[in-house]
């Protein structure tokens, strides 16, 4: 038996297009390059910072597509102040640093100009990594430059530059570790009934970083029975205690007989920030009369405060 032959023939055909030519820009055919506040919010190390969105518009003489960078003589690129907070100008929406220190850009942006004189936009953004603890106040950059370039196959042509100041502020901010066992029990510090000031219970909290000279603060009341307890005389029924904080050269202490609240007088430095400090606390009860039988507590406090 015959086999039947199936022949299926293939065609492909193409069209031919002219290519979109896109003018090359010249040298001196844009005239100008303008942006919109590049001043940052109040910076704080210890929280996601938001980028900071910035438009930047180009105005030519000529239909063409400029490609947009930014000059930084370092890279991260930085502000000064009392100290240095590094920054990013990056493509918006991602990660891609628009920062070169010179000579051809590794990445750049678009622009599309469509006429002369018609302005063409583009959006950037500042980026400020976080975790960057430095001493509070305002930071600036005049050294970064908006550059314009022209790009024909791996050649820029550097068109037109304008200088892009950076400024933003350091906000006043702490942060610090709770330690892992935040509880004290005194109830070896009861003896027959009667406080003992000489046992003394300590608590350290570490990882303390300020952007600013700090004030130490304790807050709390005496310990109150945890049951409703009657009055009976010759007994108390709160049990008073003082505790001691230090943040290097902050130091203060609290005594619940007489206050509810003690700050240092002092700040913990003279200037500048602090990095991985910690506070030491002490804490003993004060000597009363025979405690009314019971269960006794209270919170106790500890605030760092940078701007009393």
């Amino acid at each position: 038996m015959l086999g039947r032959l199936l022949h299926v023939a293939i065609f492909a055909s193409t069209l031919c297009l002219p290519e979109l030519a896109t003018a090359a820009c010249a040298v001196g055919s844009i005239s100008g390059i303008s942006f919109t506040s590049t001043t940052l919010a109040p910076y704080n190390p210890f929280v996601s910072f938001a980028p900071k969105l910035v438009t930047v518009t180009v105005t030519g003489s000529a239909s063409c597509t400029v490609e947009l960078s930014f000059f930084a003589p370092t890279i991260p690129a930085r502000m000064t102040g009392a100290a240095v907070l590094n920054y990013d100008v990056q493509v918006a929406g991602a990660a891609a640093s628009l920062l070169s220190t010179g000579g051809n850009p590794l990445t750049s942006q678009p622009i599309a100009i469509a006429g002369p004189g018609i302005p063409a936009t583009t959006t950037v953004q500042i980026s400020v990594p976080p975790g960057q603890v430095v001493a509070d106040g305002a930071y600036n950059d005049t050294n970064l430059v908006a550059q314009v370039f022209d790009k024909t196959g791996s050649i820029f042509t550097l068109l037109r530059a304008q200088t892009m100041p950076v400024s933003g502020t350091v906000a006043k901010v702490c942060q610090f570790t709770q330690p892992t066992t935040p509880t004290l029990n005194f109830t070896s510090a009861i003896a027959n009934g009667l406080p003992k000031p000489d046992h003394v219970r300590s608590l350290t909290f570490d990882g303390l970083s300020c952007t600013a000279p700090t004030i130490v603060r304790l807050s709390g009341n005496a310990m109150q029975p945890q049951q409703p307890v009657g009055a009976s005389p010759g007994f108390d029924s709160q049990i008073h205690y003082r505790a001691s904080a230090r943040f290097n050269a902050a130091s203060t202490v609290l005594d619940t007989s007489v206050a509810s609240e003690a700050s240092s007088t002092m700040r913990s430095t003279t200037m500048g920030a602090t990095v991985n400090g910690s506070i030491s606390v002490d804490i003993n009860l004060l000597a009363g009369r025979p405690l009314v039988a019971g269960t006794y507590a209270a919170t106790l406090t500890i605030s760092v405060d940078p701007s009393p």
